[in-house]
Formats: structure tokens, C-alpha cells, sequence
């Protein structure tokens, strides 16, 4: 499948995410918490914001690998 091309307001509209998931959830902002977030929003290859779990780790400063 091709890749999509970056469109700056989905990117924002997922961070944005991310920070209100971490307000609900009395988190920091940790890698490890990155990766529950982006591993609980794209389960069983569901896309989030139209993107992938290592797409959103990247998105959000994550390290997918780490």
C-alpha cells in the first residue's frame, strides 16, 4: 500500500489526542505510555487518524523500537 502524504492537521488532530488521553488517564508523558496509546488505539491493524501504530508512535515522539 502507498504511503500516505503528511497532512499537518490529521498530525495535529492525533497529538491533540494523545494529550487529552493523558489527561484522562492521570498519565506522563513517557515513552512507554506513548506506545499503550498508540497500541490500544491501532489494535488488530486498525488505523488511527489514518495511521498505523509505528506512524502514530513516530507522530507523537515515540520510539516504535525502543
Amino acid at each position: 500500500m502507498a504511503r500516505m502524504k503528511r497532512d499537518p492537521t490529521r498530525e495535529r488532530n492525533l497529538t491533540h489526542d494523545y494529550a487529552k488521553w493523558l489527561l484522562t488517564e492521570k498519565r506522563e508523558r513517557t515513552d512507554a505510555n506513548g506506545k499503550l496509546f498508540a497500541r490500544t488505539h491501532t489494535t488488530r491493524g486498525r488505523r488511527f487518524h489514518g495511521y498505523n501504530e509505528e506512524e502514530v508512535c513516530r507522530i507523537i515522539g515515540v520510539d516504535f523500537y525502543g
